[in-house]
């Protein structure tokens, strides 16, 4: 009897027992599950318009606070000390002249002084052109404002050249963050830069009172939908009816040309005031930046030089930073629409020549009815 009791109360122990790791191992499924299906969505919505933008932006100011933890905090200050060192050699050695020879020898003295001045001169420009000398300490010059716009130059291949690694660290993460950089910019532009010219488009039409739909149908007078992409209006009538498609609408070319124009003017504009630069200068700047030709000859920031307010600089480099973003995604934009402008241009004459097929019209009715039914399927 006990024996029985016994293993009656065992079995119900080892029940217990079964039934609690069954309940440990469907909870942690669940959270397995819960946990592949989160990042399953978050990679999904990091490869969508709004995920690629806030990507790029994420990296650029992570890349801004790596280059800033290496270069600025542990860089390599001996260009600036030994140029300290040049400049107070050359203040003494002057002294030495002047008090040697005095005003009286004036000629002798103009020559002493030349021959320092040379000197001098050979021995600051190597620091510059090897030793990425800039005047200014590592620690002031890679401000996190700096930095940023340092990453920016580097995944947009900019390259402005005003700023450069120094030490070993840095020059390796710059070849790191270039190659994951450069495939991320790309995607954010085309992604970005579709956006954009879809909404252009669509500005462009209306203004030009033209009805045309998100799907490429419009409703002709008696209200039956048809798959055309552009308005009835007379000329598409009378290629509809001679057995012609009509031709796709796009955007003139001088349209987009016109649209980066006034971008870059208005960042001309506001660059004019902020870095005391001409008008002129500033669209150059503008332009050769927007273009990623990147001279380097006209670079914002004027703290490299001491000459401002660091506060205030580093929030108008932000700022510059937002439009090269902005304005890489708007030249992106435009070009796809030019390309569209130049290959219907260049169909249209190729067609002209009888080199190409002309677009037959089909059944508009079956055309849509098809287009329905393959959608529905």
């Amino acid at each position: 009897m006990q024996t029985a009791y016994a293993r009656m109360v065992y079995d119900r122990h080892q029940q217990r027992l079964h039934r609690r790791d069954d309940v440990e191992v469907t909870r942690a499924t669940t959270i397995k599950h819960w946990f592949k299906d989160a990042c399953r969505k978050l990679i999904a919505f990091m490869f969508t318009q709004v995920g690629v933008c806030g990507l790029v932006v994420a990296y650029n100011i992570v890349g801004a606070f790596a280059f800033r933890a290496i270069e600025g905090d542990h860089g390599d200050g001996t260009p600036e000390e030994l140029a300290k060192d040049l400049r107070e050699l050359l203040v003494g050695r002057l002294w030495n002249v002047t008090l040697r020879l005095n005003v009286l020898e004036e000629d002798q003295w103009r020559k002493e002084v030349v021959g320092a001045l040379e000197e001098y001169q050979g021995r600051v420009v190597p620091l510059v052109k090897t030793k990425g000398y800039r005047g200014v300490h590592p620690t002031e010059a890679w401000s996190f404002s700096a930095s940023l716009m340092y990453s920016l130059s580097v995944y947009t291949t900019i390259g402005y050249g005003n700023m450069t690694p120094r030490t070993e660290w840095g020059k390796i993460t710059t070849i790191l963050y270039a190659i994951v950089g450069m495939p991320l910019m790309l995607l954010y532009m085309s992604n970005v830069g579709e956006i954009l010219a879809k909404a252009f488009k669509f500005l462009y039409f209306r203004a030009c009172r033209c009805d045309i739909g998100s799907l490429g149908y419009y409703r002709s007078a008696s209200g039956t939908i048809r798959p055309v992409t552009a308005s009835p209006s007379r000329g598409n009538a009378l290629k509809a009816s001679s057995g012609e498609k009509p031709r796709p609408r796009t955007i003139p070319i001088t349209w987009c040309l016109l649209v980066i124009a006034i971008y870059v003017f208005c960042g001309g504009l506001v660059f004019s005031q902020w870095e005391r630069w001409s008008l002129l200068d500033a669209c150059y700047f503008a332009y050769i930046s927007l273009s990623t030709i990147g001279f380097g000859d006209l670079v914002p920031g004027r703290t490299v030089a001491g000459l401002d307010d660091a506060k205030l600089v580093e929030s108008q480099q932000i700022i510059c930073t937002i439009y090269l973003l902005v304005g890489s995604a708007l030249v992106a934009m435009c070009f796809n629409l030019m390309q569209e402008e130049t290959i219907e241009n260049l169909k249209s004459f190729w067609r002209n020549l009888g080199c190409l097929r002309r677009r037959e019209v089909e059944d508009p009715d079956v055309e849509l009815r098809d287009h329905i039914e393959g959608d529905g399927g």
